[in-house]
């Protein structure tokens, strides 16, 4: 159960960092309100993404359950990007911050798959 937990640590971290180096560059309030919302959602997605990888894991199954982790990934992302516009969003800030802290989170991933 530590490996979970030190992943959402670290990915809560990640967003933290990045969301702090983000703001710097997204410095209109609309767009450093995305910049927090995707990260929020980025590392909910990521330890969603983490139990379904560790699930298929345990299993043998390991490809399956990061391409099924994968593409929560993508559906997430594309539900961000189409719900947006309703949150007041600006979608360019909104969707790069998203896809950078998932895609730097995904690069961790594989340190914390393991029981």
């Amino acid at each position: 159960m530590k490996q979970p937990i030190l992943f959402a640590l670290t990915t809560a971290a990640i967003a933290l960092l990045g969301g702090w180096l983000l703001v710097g560059v997204f410095t209109e309030p609309r767009a450093v309100r995305a910049v927090w919302t995707s990260a929020v959602l980025a590392t909910v997605t990521q330890i969603a993404s983490l139990g379904i990888a560790r699930r298929y894991a345990s299993t043998g199954d390991v490809m399956k359950g990061w391409g099924l982790g994968a593409l929560v990934r993508v559906i997430v992302l594309v539900l961000y990007g189409l719900s947006s516009a309703r949150l007041q969003l600006p979608l360019g800030p909104a969707l790069m911050s998203f896809a950078a802290f998932a895609f730097a989170s995904t690069l961790i991933e594989p340190l914390f798959l393991s029981r």
